[in-house]
């Protein structure tokens, strides 16, 4: 499953946690007395200047002047985001919402405690730097400033007038930030740690949560551990001299992210005149900038396809649940009571007590007791744990702190080897002068080689443990002390895989990724080495979206993205991000059609309903012959006037994901590592028996279309869009299975709001037909649009400086009511890019409004 989680995922971004530091081109005096008047106090002192789609531009004398700034106008936008954050890690959601349905809240309470990031944050704290101190005491100042203007009840967003908000401390937004560190490990095993209890004591057993679409055709027990990490995907694209138009540095970044919750994106500019003259986003409610530019470089990030942690599966004493054998010796588990405030029906105050248990690893896990996986549940024999390697990252700050200090593109890079801090991303670079770098130096556990070898033993004997390798998951034999994580020089904390044996390469064309591992950063020249297969797999087969990505990025004939010259201007760069060509329809498309004008009709066996759901379909006779027609006229494009992707897309919606990556139903040719961009190829030739499960997938996709009331010949336009406030606007791009680089679908939601937002649009999914990847929103068949392509940047470097265009495709406002939160969409709906604001002359005569805040 983690293979696919990493895989579909996506993207992009880090907690950057402080300001980019650059010389600015443009001496301007961002004079602070500007605009009305707004705090009081002495301390810092910031202007915000908003230009169109509400974006804040912050000018300050100092780096906590700005921080303020970024505070307070991350406190107008998204005050929510950030304070239900807070109540999240502190373990403080029953104390406010209750239980919460299927005791959600309990588990998240006990998790969070479990895990204990918020105590080991307030520990660090003490020991942090005194300008990491500062600045983020600066940015909870100016978010306490905002929240002491408007009071609770003038605050914009869902939590309006919730008696849980408060002032913050910055302690507060450093746990936090410390708490996203851990998104690809212990996040996503918090449902199994909050439920992990010995044989016989288990908890109220939390609902199983639905499977997403890009996790629900794997292995039954596989994708259950990193099931929220598989909604995270995205592109990054960094081109160099020889693909350039002007000469200078390209960067297409492109996240797809949840439209929902804490992880959409928040669009900001920062400067001191003079000195810091930074643009990008950040994760709502985090200061800083994690994606972005500034005068001399720019960068993105892609999730990683490797390891963030290590399972362990423990030999227990017998007779004792709590001890295990390590080494031939017992030892004893660690054993810990939490208690629990629980807010009652009737507004009392309840306070639950349980017993959470940890390994010399960390925290137990079980994973039955969320989902009926019996091999994967606390027992009398055996019980899992796993090893997180980011709990002690609090190098992500002097990391990102070096990064947007370097005064040029080498002390950018050396950043990394030096503190090693990216906790989770790929990373996409570019220069001013036409470098473009790719390196995955994610935190890795550092196994030996004795240890890798054990692991290749176990996947051979254990099918668990098979099963899960396949997917990305280590799963080792925790009761052998073979498979600690090995110390090495120069890592950043012991155990990990350090810098100087970390995967990277700078070329002068392109580098590229998409999220599978870093052995492809190009179409024709692989990233190989020694590396620790814990980064990720060398000489597998790639996505559909790896491949589309390669082939766009490549494609230097006159026809091509590039034009003629097969070099980039900064409008054809963006054109190619944004050409919604599909990988499978550019392959495939032709040959189907082929195949179905000689074929016109097929015999479909019965597809059984799903569960307990009225959702199957019966054996038919069905015919071809329209469904062919619309297919012969459509271009391969998921643009919204094009008929024939809702027709394909649930087509390859009945095949699995594997036979997108290997020869069988879909594919004739196999995988060759020798040939990654053009294998597997050819369509799957019909079986021996006469069967043919191409032909067959499209007559179930027609019998998919008839029953949910869709006509074939439908348009995307006409089913795929996105809920904002009161309208529907049409959403343009391709899904998990279309293997297009502009993605969007649904199902990807943060889901820490979703319960509490009354106002976020809820689908019901695929209940037309089993896999069919159509929902229902008022009753109506449709592709909803709540997740994938967030914020779409395009830069280049000119001898000017750098120019861009971008997207937020929800914008920064969480208030539904406001123009700019249905604007922002329509944008991006139209390919109507928005110039970016860089120079502080073009800011200020573009500002709509001008508001100087103090505190």
């Amino acid at each position: 499953m983690a293979q696919q989680a990493h895989r579909a995922v996506a993207a992009a971004v880090v907690v950057a946690l402080l300001m980019a530091t650059a010389c600015s081109g443009d001496d301007d005096s961002g004079d602070s007395s500007e605009g009305e008047l707004v705090g009081h106090g002495d301390t810092y002192r910031a202007t915000i200047r908003r230009s169109a789609g509400g974006v804040p531009h912050i000018t300050g004398d100092t780096m906590t002047d700005l921080t303020f700034g970024q505070g307070y106008a991350s406190g107008e936008d998204r005050s929510c985001d950030l304070a239900d954050q807070v109540v999240k890690i502190r373990g403080e959601r029953a104390r406010w919402f209750g239980p919460g349905q299927d005791d959600e809240n309990l588990s998240s309470d006990y998790a969070w405690r479990s895990i204990g990031i918020f105590d080991r944050a307030e520990q660090d704290w003490e020991e942090a730097s005194p300008k990491v101190q500062d600045l983020l005491t600066a940015f909870a100042a100016g978010w306490n400033a905002h929240l002491d203007e408007v009071g609770v009840d003038g605050i914009v967003g869902w939590c309006q007038g919730a008696e849980w908000v408060r002032p913050l401390e910055p302690v507060e937004v450093y746990a936090y930030a410390r708490a996203f560190a851990l998104y690809a490990s212990s996040v996503q095993l918090a449902d199994y740690i909050a439920a992990a209890q010995p044989p016989g004591e288990q908890p109220a057993q939390p609902a199983q949560p639905a499977p997403s679409r890009s996790t629900e055709r794997l292995p039954q027990g596989v994708g259950a551990f990193e099931r929220g990490v598989s909604s995270l995907g995205s592109n990054g694209w960094a081109v160099g001299s020889e693909r350039s138009e002007d000469g200078g540095g390209m960067l297409v970044a492109n996240p797809h992210f949840p439209w929902e919750g804490e992880l959409r994106f928040w669009e900001v500019h920062l400067t001191i005149p003079g000195e810091v003259n930074a643009y990008g986003v950040q994760l709502s409610g985090l200061p800083g900038i994690g994606i972005g530019f500034t005068e001399h470089f720019g960068w993105t990030h892609t999730v990683s396809a490797g390891n963030r942690f290590t399972a362990y599966r423990l030999q227990l004493v017998p007779g004792d649940p709590t001890s295990y054998m390590y080494g031939g010796e017992p030892r004893h588990m660690t054993k810990k009571d939490i208690t629990i405030d629980v807010l009652g029906a009737g507004g009392e105050v309840e306070h639950q007590t349980r017993t959470m248990w940890s390994s010399h690893y960390g925290p137990i896990i079980d994973v039955r007791a969320v989902q009926d996986i019996p091999q994967l549940g606390w027992t009398t024999d055996t019980a899992l744990t796993y090893r997180d390697a980011n709990y002690d990252n609090d190098e992500i700050l002097d990391q990102y702190l070096a990064m947007v200090e370097a005064q040029d593109f080498d002390q950018f890079v050396e950043a990394f080897d030096t503190y090693a801090g990216i906790p989770l991303f790929n990373t996409l670079a570019v220069s001013d002068d036409g470098r473009a770098w790719y390196a995955d130096y994610s935190a890795t556990p550092n196994l030996s080689d004795a240890a890798l070898a054990g692991f290749e033993a176990l996947k051979q004997s254990d099918i668990i443990v098979k099963m899960g390798a396949e997917q990305g998951l280590v799963l080792l034999d925790g009761s052998d002390p073979l498979y600690e994580w090995e110390e090495a020089e120069g890592a950043r904390d012991p155990g990990l895989v350090p810098p100087d044996e970390m995967p990277q390469v700078e070329r002068d064309d392109y580098v590229f990724n998409a999220n599978d591992s870093f052995w492809m950063p190009h179409a024709s020249e692989m990233l190989e080495g020694d590396y620790s297969p814990l980064h990720g797999p060398q000489r597998t087969a790639r996505s559909p979206r790896t491949r589309e990505n390669a082939t766009v990025l490549d494609d230097t004939t006159p026809e091509g993205p590039a034009g003629e010259d097969g070099k980039f201007t900064l409008d054809e760069l963006g054109d190619a991000a944004l050409r919604n060509q599909g990988y499978l329809a550019r392959e495939l498309l032709d040959d189907v059609v082929q195949r179905c004008t000689a074929t016109p009709t097929v015999d479909v066996p019965e597809l059984p309903a799903s569960g307990d759901a009225d959702d199957g379909l019966s054996a038919g006779h069905v015919d071809l012959a329209k469904a062919c027609q619309v297919l012969d006229g459509w271009d391969g494009i998921y643009d919204l006037d094009r008929a024939g992707p809702p027709l394909w897309r649930e087509m390859l919606s009945q095949f699995s994901f594997s036979d997108q990556e290997a020869a069988g139903k879909l594919w004739a040719e196999p995988f060759d590592p020798t040939r990654p961009l053009e294998t597997p190829g050819g369509l799957a030739p019909v079986g021996p028996d006469g069967v043919d499960p191409v032909l067959q997938n499209l007559g179930r996709a027609v019998q998919i279309l008839e029953a949910a009331g869709v006509p074939v010949d439908a348009t995307l336009g006409d089913l795929q869009f996105a809920v904002r406030g009161d309208e529907h606007v049409p959403v343009h791009g391709g899904g998990f299975w279309d293997g297009t680089t502009n993605v969007v679908g649904s199902g990807g939601r943060g889901a820490s709001v979703t319960t509490r937002d009354p106002d976020i649009p809820t689908f019901e999914d695929g209940v037309f037909a089993p896999r069919s990847t159509l929902a229902e929103v008022d009753g109506e068949p449709a592709y909803p649009v709540d997740f994938g392509t967030s914020f779409l940047l395009a830069l280049h470097f000119t001898d000017d400086g750098p120019e861009a265009k971008a997207f937020l495709t929800y914008g920064d406002t969480s208030d539904r009511s406001s123009a700019d939160y249905v604007e922002a969409t329509q944008r991006f709906s139209d390919k109507n890019w928005r110039d970016v604001l860089f120079r502080p002359a073009a800011v200020k005569d573009a500002a709509i409004t001008t508001t100087t805040v103090r505190g």
